[in-house]
């Protein structure tokens, strides 16, 4: 994975992660349903969608899972 800025909001990546590791692993992570979770776990965030979208793509893919690119 990338280095992370040091701006970065740290509750959004723990949030990703308790996400994608709680996600099934048969079916692909939809990227639209996991912005919508983390912003709703997350309200006060501090990171653009841009951002939130390429750590949820980079770490499915570190996890090995598949990727539903359905967001635009």
């Amino acid at each position: 994975m990338r280095e992370l800025p040091s701006n970065v909001d740290a509750d959004a990546v723990i949030e990703v992660g308790r996400y994608l590791d709680d996600h099934a692993k048969s079916t692909a992570v939809s990227i639209s349903e996991a912005l919508r979770i983390v912003r709703r776990r997350v309200p006060i965030s501090t990171v653009g969608d841009t951002w939130l979208e390429e750590l949820i793509m980079e770490s499915a893919a570190t996890r090995h899972l598949a990727i539903l690119l359905d967001n635009h």
